[in-house]
C-alpha cells in the first residue's frame, strides 16, 4: 500500500527580479537605446536572468525599472505570477524615489538584496563607462538608508552571475521558498484537544497563522471515532495483510491488531476529509481511548506517501517542525524525545510512542509489538512498531512556540543504527557532534519542549534559510 519514494506536493518556486537603473543616466545621454552603456546594462542583465533562472524554477523578469511607472508594471506582474520572493538588484547607481515605490508596493513578499558586481573583478584601468557600469555599490549604500527608516533588514547576498558558490546558495535559498510554499494556506489537524500534561506544546492560533501561514483545524474525539467506525472492513483485512506480510507481529492479537489498524486507516479518511498536511494526536486523552479502544500508533498508508505528518500528545509545533524537516530532507521524519543520555559513549536516546514511517528504520526490520504504555489500561493490547532508526548523519529539529513568535533549535550528528537498545519502541540512538551534557544544558536554557524531529542528512543550514524567509528565530548547537 505504501510506495518506496517519499512523496511531497511539488510547487514550483518563482522568483521576481527588480533591477533597478537611475533614470538619470538617460537625462545625460547614457543610457540612450544605442549607447554603449545601455548595450552593455541589457547583456549585463541578460546574463543575470540567465543565471538565476539556473537557480529558479522561474524568473520574472520585467525589464530594468527607472521610473514609478516601470515600478507599478514590474509589481503587478510580480503579484499576478505570485512570485514566492523578489530579488531587488541595483544594477548601476539608482535612485531613492523608484526605490520608495516599489518597497512600498512589495510589502509582505520575502526581499533578497543583491550586493551584485557584474564580472566579479575590476579591470586594471576603468572607463567613465565602466565606473557607471560597476555604480550598483553606489546605489545598494545609498538605498540602505530609506530601507532602514522602513525598519527594513534586507537578507544581502552577493555576488557575480556565474559564480559557483552563489549558484549554490542561491538554490538553497529555492529549496528553503519550496518547503515555504508547503507551509503556504497549510491545514493542520489536531485530534481530541491539547495536552494539558505539557505547556510547551499549546499552540497560539494567530501566531501559528501569521508566522507560518498555518490554520489549525480542530478535530474532536467524537469525530475521529465516528471515522473509525465508518472504515470498511476490507481494507482492514489488506492493510493486516500488508502488515503481517512486511513485518514479525509478536504479542498481537488479531482483535487488537485489526483495531489498532482500523484506527490508523481512519486518520488517512481525516486527512482526506478536512484536506490536512499535518496532524498532531492527542493520544492521552481518556475519551479518545475509551471511544475507540486504542489509540492509532501504526503508520497511515495513503497520508505518508503525501508526505503527510503526524505527531503525539497534540504537539502541532513540533508537526509542523517534522514537515519542514522532512521538505528539507526530502525523506522521512521520525518524531521523537530525548529520553536519556549517556555521557561516556556521548549520545542521546530518542523516541517516541506514535505514528511511524517504515521507511526510517534500520535494515534489521520492524516488529509489530503492543502499546507497552496502553496494554493493560485499554479493551486490547494496541499494535506500534519497534525499530531502530537507521544509520548516517543527522539532524535534529525543534519547532517551538516561545509566546514572542516561532524558534526553531537544531543540531546535526551521526544515528548509530543497529542494535536495537530499547525493547518495544521505535527509537534512535544519536551520537552529536558536541558533548551531550552540554546540549543538554544549552537546550534546556533556551526553553523548549522535549519534542524533535529527526532526518537523515545534514539540513540545517537549508533549514537556516527557511527561517530567514519565514520570521522564524533559528538556533544551530555546535562546538
Amino acid at each position: 500500500m505504501m510506495n518506496d519514494a517519499h512523496v511531497a506536493p511539488e510547487a514550483r518556486v518563482k522568483i521576481g527580479l527588480a533591477a533597478t537603473c537611475a533614470a538619470w543616466f538617460k537625462q545625460i545621454g547614457l543610457h540612450e537605446p544605442d549607447s554603449c552603456l545601455a548595450t552593455t546594462l541589457r547583456q549585463d542583465y541578460s546574463r543575470m536572468v540567465d543565471f538565476l533562472g539556473g537557480c529558479f524554477d522561474e524568473v520574472i523578469a520585467p525589464g530594468i525599472l527607472s521610473s514609478p511607472d516601470d515600478v507599478l508594471r514590474a509589481t503587478e506582474r510580480f503579484e499576478h505570477e505570485q512570485v514566492d520572493a523578489v530579488i531587488l538588484v541595483h544594477i548601476v547607481w539608482s535612485e531613492d524615489p523608484v526605490l520608495v515605490s516599489f518597497l512600498d508596493r512589495c510589502r509582505g513578499t520575502p526581499l533578497w538584496l543583491w550586493n551584485y558586481h557584474p564580472t566579479g573583478a575590476l579591470p586594471p584601468h576603468l572607463t567613465v563607462d565602466d565606473l557607471f557600469r560597476f555604480s550598483g555599490t553606489v546605489g545598494m549604500l545609498q538605498g540602505s538608508a530609506p530601507m532602514q527608516k522602513r525598519g527594513l533588514r534586507p537578507d544581502v547576498f552577493s555576488g557575480s552571475p556565474g559564480d559557483t558558490s552563489l549558484a549554490e546558495e542561491l538554490r538553497e535559498r529555492c529549496a528553503a521558498l519550496r518547503i515555504r510554499r508547503a507551509f503556504r494556506g497549510l491545514r493542520a489537524g489536531q485530534v481530541a484537544g491539547r495536552c494539558e500534561a505539557m505547556i510547551g506544546t499549546f499552540v497560539d492560533n494567530d501566531t501559528l497563522r501569521q508566522v507560518l501561514g498555518v490554520t489549525r483545524v480542530a478535530i474532536t474525539a467524537g469525530e475521529y471515532a465516528t471515522v473509525c467506525e465508518a472504515v470498511d472492513p476490507s481494507r482492514v483485512d489488506r492493510y493486516c495483510a500488508e502488515l503481517r506480510g512486511r513485518f514479525e507481529v509478536r504479542d498481537v492479537s488479531e482483535k487488537s491488531l485489526r483495531l489498532a489498524a482500523r484506527n490508523t486507516l481512519a486518520l488517512d479518511d481525516l486527512v482526506d476529509q478536512h484536506g490536512l498536511g499535518a496532524v498532531a494526536i492527542q493520544d492521552l486523552d481518556e475519551e479518545l481511548h475509551r471511544r475507540v479502544g486504542t489509540r492509532p500508533c501504526l503508520y497511515p498508508p495513503r497520508s505518508l506517501d503525501r508526505g503527510v505528518v503526524f505527531s503525539a500528545e497534540a504537539d502541532l509545533n513540533t508537526a509542523l517542525g517534522l514537515l519542514a524537516a522532512s521538505r528539507a530532507a526530502g525523506a522521512p521524519a521520525m518524531y521523537s524525545e530525548i529520553f536519556t543520555f549517556d555521557p561516556g559513549e556521548n549520545v542521546l536516546l530518542m523516541g517516541h510512542a506514535g505514528i511511524h514511517d517504515p521507511r526510517l528504520a534500520a535494515a534489521d526490520g520492524i516488529t509489530i509489538v503492543p502499546d507497552l504504555e496502553y496494554r493493560h489500561a485499554d479493551s486490547v493490547e494496541g499494535a506500534w512498531m519497534e525499530f531502530i532508526l537507521a544509520p548516517g548523519p543527522v539532524t535534529c529539529v525543534s519547532l517551538y512556540d516561545t509566546g514572542a513568535g516561532y524558534r526553531m533549535t537544531a543540531f546535526e550528528g551521526l544515528s548509530l543504527g543497529p542494535p536495537r537498545r530499547l525493547d518495544g519502541w521505535a527509537h534512535a540512538v544519536i551520537r552529536p557532534h558536541l558533548d551531550v551534557s552540554a546540549l543538554l544544558t544549552r537546550l534546556v536554557r533556551r526553553g523548549m519542549t522535549q519534542h524533535f524531529a529527526i532526518v537523515h542528512g545534514r539540513v540545517a543550514a537549508l533549514l537556516r534559510a527557511w527561517c530567514g524567509i519565514m520570521g522564524v528565530e533559528f538556533c544551530y548547537e555546535e562546538k
